[in-house]
């Protein structure tokens, strides 16, 4: 963490202001962060604030636990750090080729969509691992990667190897619906295969308004996202089947969601304009795959677009 981060983050429980005690300089590995307003204290350890409410630490604690251990049974992550520094475009262990083709895509589409705005500071909010904090970082953008998971493999400390030649960005503990980040101190939130697990997603949608700036940008991407909202249940009860037995446990499987655009509009309904698509080619085979199984199953499957918002005038 660097101390130039204090200007945009906040307490997780009032939003007040923090105050650092850790030695001055360079890259902050641990300390203490002190809620100028209620006296709350959050650590920093290995360079990570832990900007989540003290009465939510067991709870994330046993979510990442069990999602650790699902993802990880499927394929997701890994030890090495070449892994992570392939991504998007290159799949060493060639578990996920064709996923992670498809998110190359998504990210040259989104870098021409931002490109075209005047983003500055970005939020990407639920970044997991962080190879999309460290993309957009290597073009030229100041990112706050937030997620609420800490390990190794599929989380925050997984993010430490983009932190090689000194900060790429900032990595924060902090939760989808409550993202510990001041008012009005973002020009872009990109939820990044992350929407989808918002506990309450009005409430996230909210507090994604709030940190955006007047003419901020919110971007959805990488979200298995239905026209059809009875479709997106059924994907959604099978999905949580899958990882139940995939040893996810309830705690993980019931935030997992297949989202409706219906969901969405909804729930952007105040505050922000409808969304909007922003068209990519997700490729060939990807097209192709998806027909054929829509037509033997017999049901709308899930699409991953890049969608977008701004916050309507006040």
């Amino acid at each position: 963490m660097r101390k130039a981060a204090l200007e945009v983050l906040a307490c997780p429980s009032c939003l007040g202001p923090l105050e650092l005690e850790a030695p001055n300089g360079g890259e902050i590995e641990s300390g203490l962060l002190t809620c100028a307003r209620d006296g709350s204290v959050f650590p920093i350890r290995a360079g990570v604030p832990r900007l989540v409410s003290l009465d939510r630490v067991a709870a994330i604690a046993t979510f990442e636990e069990y999602y650790a251990k699902a993802w990880a049974s499927e394929g997701w992550g890994s030890s090495d750090p070449a892994y992570f520094l392939n991504l998007p475009y290159r799949d060493i262990t060639g578990r996920h080729r064709r996923e992670w083709r498809v998110k190359a895509r998504s990210l040259e589409t989104l870098l021409a969509l931002l490109r075209r705005g005047n983003s500055h500071r970005i939020a990407d909010l639920g970044c997991g691992t962080g190879w999309l904090s460290y993309r957009l970082h290597l073009d030229g953008y100041e990112v706050y990667a937030i997620d609420i998971l800490i390990s190794d493999s599929l989380g925050l400390g997984a993010a430490r190897v983009y932190q090689r030649d000194g900060p790429a960005f900032e990595r924060v503990q902090g939760e989808l619906n409550r993202p510990p980040l001041a008012d009005h101190s973002m020009d872009a939130v990109i939820c990044n295969a992350s929407i989808h697990y918002a506990l309450d997603l009005p409430q996230t949608v909210r507090e994604i308004r709030r940190v955006l700036r007047s003419n901020g940008i919110f971007i959805v991407m990488n979200s298995p996202i239905h026209s059809d909202a009875s479709s997106a249940r059924r994907s959604e009860a099978h999905t949580r089947k899958r990882l139940i037995r995939a040893g996810a446990g309830p705690c993980v499987a019931q935030t997992y969601r297949h989202l409706s655009m219906e969901d969405l509009d909804q729930a952007v309904g105040f505050g922000f304009q409808p969304f909007r698509e922003e068209p990519f080619d997700a490729g060939r085979g990807f097209r192709l795959t998806r027909r054929a199984k829509t037509i033997i199953l017999r049901t709308e499957l899930a699409s991953f677009p890049i969608i977008f918002t701004q916050p309507t005038s006040t």
